[in-house]
């Protein structure tokens, strides 16, 4: 039964009497106007039934929606921030999100708090079965509820889930929002709506006070700290550089920080750097930037996700995104050749100088990497808002401050997967698990060959066919892949957690680095400069290249066809090693022969220093993406340029951002740490190590 004037005056005046509840001064000059919207929600919430703890909330809704009627501006404003029918549900969109800011930030709030709203998001499921069947696109008479319900695309897409934002009094509580928002659905074309599970994910409130935590302030201050001792220390350099020079602690700390010094590594390259590999790490660091803005882009939804899905279904498209996991091998590829060049003259004499060598790269590693965790652990959530922000950036400084500890002991991608803090730097955790096992390794070589070879070679074949193993144990596909159900949770994912972060799927990438490296110690690239011709470099290269191709096409194939099973096994134990081959071949040639074009890009003279920046680019832009996508006030459309652009401008920002890690955090932890646990000799010859000025040994002994 429709609700009448004197209903609802009625209702008004019990509410009058509660304690704390001022409802604004209304008048019904104009109650006899239509406005059919408003009648049919209002006639919506007259039909379900509420609770007597829930007569106020109820009260104000009503009040709102007649002083909607009534064109009062205070109400138009409230319903006015409120989503409309669902737009785009048919083609991907999942997000119906209203107007945040103006359900937030009504300008009379300091003047008249009675009149305070609230912005809830609700989590609509339309679909009583969750297991949707492939896309079956239904015929054009059939029924609507065919497509948008009963089914999802050939990449698990789903079109009966919305993330639904609305704006309504405050004071409401869960179970009255959820009716204020089936009353919503209700009176829109979608019936499957109609009777939809409804769950509100949180409420934000107009004018609410927030306190950042303790963590966000000891964040702040620490930078802070950090930027003080940086000027600092340059200033005591530059005008005390007498003073300076002695052999003090605390002259030693003021060289750490010293930011002209730590400038001047940027730029700086170990005498028997290859020149080739700047090039290619860089570009690695740009590719995976624009892949992972693909896939924000995705997950955050598109208006458009079903242009979205064709890039996997067309092959030109595919190709650079599809086997995007295979580009990560480049660094572990990298990485052990650089260790495989020193590994004949690496000083593991003893346990205490091991455990020194391993300290040295997890400083390496710790400084760009604990900057972002922490950002993630304590400050993320005070950065931004928007209507989808509590619901992504909590679930992620959540799972930090559970798992940061174990983040930083570098067991991240091992233990708590399901809590994983920033896990798309699993990369981190690897590489080290790969140094030390080198090490160790190389340890008991140097004490017992015989047994040093067969664990090697135990640990290389496991290491090889691994993959194929772990495949079948989860059940895994050829190439990883994410449902797009719902929402995209790469925590839940088996692809992800059980087969691509983990360090014993990624050997042999750095197996063939290694062994290459170690080749390379023997034949020095300074002694057997250009010995290939222009013409066998050029073809040589051309093969590396040829054989990166094969791989990202045939893991389209296999993406495309879900490959599974026995060939899928097959697939997982020859991918990354190949590719890693592939990469390898265009160092080598670039590095022994004369390739023309190529060993000239890849060797420009830019790319030393943005080379040396593209481990602070690789952890920093994926904190950038969390805190640019999970602000969003409306759905995105995707389009490949517009990603092109992104990409390029978050690629620029992280390098900016990257420069100013190595400056105030990275450099000076690495200058300070040189220091005491060198594990040198005492006679000197200068050199860099990872761009900070060391002093070396007679046998050229370093560590990457």
């Amino acid at each position: 039964m429709p609700l009448t004037v004197e209903m609802f005056l009625h209702v008004e005046t019990i509410l009058a009497g509660l304690p704390g509840c001022q409802l604004p001064v209304t008048t019904y000059a104009n109650e006899l106007v239509k406005v059919p919207e408003v009648d049919n929600v209002i006639s919506s919430l007259s039909s379900q039934q509420w609770d007597d703890d829930e007569a106020a909330c109820r009260g104000k809704i009503l009040n709102v929606l007649h002083n909607v009627k009534n064109s009062t501006l205070w109400a138009s404003w409230i319903w006015n921030a409120n989503p409309q029918a669902p737009l785009g549900t048919f083609f991907g969109n999942r997000y119906h999100l209203g107007n945040y800011d103006q359900c937030l930030r009504p300008p009379w709030l300091s003047e008249h708090p009675e009149l305070r709203s609230q912005y809830c998001l609700a989590d609509v499921e339309m679909s009583k079965d969750p297991a949707k069947k492939n896309w079956d696109l239904p015929g054009p008479y059939e029924k609507a509820e065919l497509y948008y319900v009963d089914s999802g695309t050939d990449f698990g897409r789903s079109f009966s889930y919305m993330a639904y934002g609305v704006c309504l009094p405050s004071g409401c509580q869960t179970k009255s929002v959820q009716k204020f928002v089936k009353a919503l659905l209700s009176v829109q074309h979608l019936q499957a709506a109609w009777d939809a599970d409804v769950k509100i994910h949180h409420c934000e409130e107009a004018g609410a006070p927030h306190v950042p935590r303790t963590g966000y302030y000891a964040y702040m201050y620490t930078f802070t700290a950090l930027a003080f001792m940086a000027v600092a220390s340059t200033y005591y350099i530059s005008e005390y550089p007498v003073t300076a020079n002695a052999n003090t602690f605390v002259n030693h700390v003021a060289k750490s920080f010293c930011l002209r010094r730590n400038w001047d590594t940027v730029f700086k390259d170990d005498k028997d750097a290859l020149t080739s590999m700047h090039g290619i790490r860089f570009l690695t660091a740009i590719i995976i930037i624009y892949i992972h803005t693909v896939a924000f882009v995705n997950g955050t939804s598109v208006t458009n996700a079903l242009d979205f899905e064709n890039i996997g279904q067309k092959f030109y498209s595919a190709f650079p995104v599809v086997h995007f996991d295979v580009f990560v091998d480049t660094f572990f590829a990298m990485a052990a050749l650089l260790l495989g060049k020193s590994i004949a003259t690496l000083d593991v004499s003893k346990p205490s100088v091991i455990l020194k060598q391993i300290a040295k790269r997890y400083i390496r590693l710790l400084g760009p990497f604990a900057v972002t965790v922490f950002f993630m652990g304590f400050v993320l959530m005070e950065m931004d808002s928007g209507p989808i922000y509590l619901k992504t950036a909590k679930t992620e400084q959540e799972a930090c401050e559970k798992t940061w500890w174990l983040a930083l002991l570098m067991v991240g991608n091992y233990f708590h997967t399901d809590a994983m803090c920033h896990p798309a730097t699993w990369y981190i955790p690897c590489d080290f698990h790969f140094y030390l096992i080198t090490l160790v390794l190389l340890y008991v070589y140097r004490k017992d060959p015989k047994v040093g070879k067969i664990a090697a070679a135990v640990v290389v074949f496991l290491g090889f066919i691994g993959p194929g193993i772990n495949a079948y144990i989860y059940n895994l596909p050829a190439v990883m892949t994410f449902n797009l159900g719902v929402e995209i949770n790469i925590r839940n994912s088996n692809s992800f957690i059980n087969g691509y972060i983990r360090t014993h799927n990624r050997m042999g990438p750095y197996v063939v680095g290694l062994i290459v490296g170690y080749m390379m110690s023997i034949y020095k690239p300074a002694d057997y400069k250009k010995v290939w011709s222009k013409t066998t470099s050029f073809l040589g290269a051309g093969v590396g290249l040829l054989l990166m191709g094969v791989v990202l096409g045939t893991g389209v194939f296999c993406y495309t066809y879900r490959v599974m099973g026995p060939l899928a096994w097959l697939y997982l134990v020859f991918d990354r090693t190949t590719f890693a081959v592939a990469v390898l071949i265009v160092i080598v040639f670039c590095t022994y022969g004369d390739v023309p074009l190529i060993n000239s890009f890849l060797s420009w003279a830019p790319f030393k220093p943005l080379s040396r920046l593209s481990y602070g680019v690789y952890v920093i832009h994926l904190v950038l993406l969390y805190r640019s996508k999970t602000s969003l006030r409306a759905p995105l459309r995707y389009h490949y340029f517009d990603v092109v652009v992104e990409a390029a401008g978050l690629a620029v920002t992280s390098l900016i951002l990257s420069l100013t890690v190595w400056l105030l955090v990275e450099a000076p932890l690495i200058n300070f740490t040189n220091k005491y646990l060198d594990t040198r000799s005492k006679e000197k010859v200068n050199g860099t190590q990872n761009g900070v000025e060391i002093t070396n040994n007679t046998n050229k002994h370093k560590v990457n």
